[in-house]
């Protein structure tokens, strides 16, 4: 029984995973790519790039080995975004 909700992203990674995973069956790995196919067109460039940012951005927010000065440039950067630094 499959999972409802999530976002696209990870659908679409979840997908991908099935499409390479040795254990998922000819008919799932088709059904997968199908998936993969779908989601991928409607998925925009542009937008995965920007949520691909603010992840990193986040990311280095939170990250010990990020300097104090770093960390801050990447809170302005996210604010910038229109996203709450957290």
């Amino acid at each position: 029984m499959g999972r409802q909700g999530g976002s696209e992203e990870n659908k679409l990674r979840g997908y991908k995973a099935a499409v390479h995973n040795e254990r998922v069956s000819e008919p799932a790995k088709h059904h997968a790519q199908e998936e993969v196919d779908r989601l991928s067109r409607h998925q925009n460039n542009d937008e995965r790039h920007e949520q691909n940012v603010k992840r990193g951005l986040r990311s280095a927010i939170h990250n010990p080995r990020v300097t104090d000065e770093g960390r801050g440039s990447a809170a302005h950067k996210l604010e910038d975004m229109g996203e709450p630094a957290e």
